[in-house]
């Protein structure tokens, strides 16, 4: 295998020039044997000449074990391998605060179709030992906000300017292998911090919140009751378009279908570009129905439990999601148990019923004075 270094050396040492620096126009940039992506005096590893750190409308072609810091725009691509030997990019911890300094190759969102392409199954990405600013990313321009997505490196994920706004795991986790395309579409400038699905009375809530959104369009609701096999739309939520700030969403099935339903987001930009949320699955049946009452109510409350469920759990909480009350009910279809609420002050409370299932209804009742 080639090998950018050897021995002790670190990664990479060298000094990195400014992402705001002007942008080099085209040309086509080989690398032809082993040694440092960057050499302070003449073409180093280079065929001809070291690219551009702003590579506009340019192409890379990587057959050794290099780390690179380049800003790709205006249809252009790194190719890794394609010589029949194993390629590696190694990309390790530049120790940087801020993604000038970093180690990295960055595709720009400008419209076109800036791409990574590791030519086949001997061409591997390894960030396993990157820092918070190293990897592959994605780069979103907003004015004067450039957001960027980590598609290969460690976590975090999501950066605007070079403030970190979310601390999950790379789209591709730390390594990559061959043959694989990333490229500047296929990630949305959205980041989902967490979604959610609860059965409440024989509908199911959906909550979703997002860190952060460029050019966000709305949010399609899909269900599924075949395992994924296939997906129905359920409904659309307008985004907010533009936000560095957290912001919340709901919706709200009232027809669900009855046993086990699977549920997801789709993300949509203004551009058209597409993802996915993870996906969360609910259970209508097993619960069932479930009847509190009195509602309001002042000194206790009656729940009623349906559905078909061997056992089930009641827990009384508050807003502040504190439990207050929890009783484990068997045989629990049809049964009727009730709770002492008169020392609980005025105010909105949450039943929350789980089956041995798992599946949840979640009841809301007013305690007055």
């Amino acid at each position: 295998m080639k090998q950018l270094y050897s021995g002790a050396l670190t990664v990479l040492t060298l000094s990195f020039f400014s992402l705001s620096s002007s942008a080099q126009t085209g040309g086509t940039y080989t690398a032809i044997q082993a040694g440092n992506w960057h050499t302070p005096v003449g073409p180093g590893i280079w065929q001809s000449a070291e690219p551009p750190q702003g590579c506009n409308n340019c192409k890379i072609v990587l057959n050794v074990e290099g780390t690179i810091n380049v800003n790709l725009s205006n249809n252009s691509e790194v190719l890794i391998g394609g010589t029949g030997n194993t390629t590696v990019l190694s990309i390790g911890n530049s120790g940087a605060s801020n993604f000038a300094s970093s180690f990295s190759i960055i595709m720009s969102n400008d419209g076109t179709t800036n791409k990574i392409e590791l030519a086949n199954g001997s061409a591997l990405v390894n960030a396993s030992g990157a820092g918070t600013f190293d990897g592959l990313l994605t780069s979103f321009t907003s004015g004067s906000t450039i957001t960027y997505f980590k598609q290969v490196g460690t976590a975090p994920s999501g950066f605007v300017n070079n403030s970190i706004e979310s601390n999950g795991p790379a789209s591709y986790g730390t390594t990559l292998v061959g043959a694989a395309n990333l490229n500047s579409q296929g990630t949305l400038p959205i980041i989902l911090a967490s979604f959610s699905a609860v059965v409440d009375n024989n509908s199911v809530n959906l909550a979703w919140a997002t860190d952060l959104e460029i050019n966000s369009d709305h949010f399609t609701v899909e269900s599924s009751t075949n395992a994924g096999a296939t997906w129905n739309t359920v409904g659309t939520v307008p985004a907010a378009g533009n936000s560095a700030a957290v912001l919340n969403y709901s919706f709200t099935d009232n027809r669900p279908a009855s046993g086990t339903s699977e549920y997801r987001l789709e993300l949509v930009d203004r551009n058209g570009n597409t993802a996915f949320s993870s996906v969360k699955a609910v259970r209508i049946g097993s619960v069932g129905a479930v009847s509190v009452y009195p509602n309001p109510a002042s000194d206790y409350i009656n729940i009623t439990l349906g559905g078909d469920a061997v056992s089930s759990n009641i827990r009384l909480v508050n807003l502040a999601g504190q439990v207050l009350m929890e009783k484990n009910v068997t045989n629990a279809r049809g049964t009727t148990v009730p709770l002492t609420v008169s020392s609980l002050p005025s105010g909105n409370y949450l039943v929350v019923i789980t089956g041995s299932d798992g599946s949840k209804q979640v009841s809301k009742v007013l305690i007055t004075k």
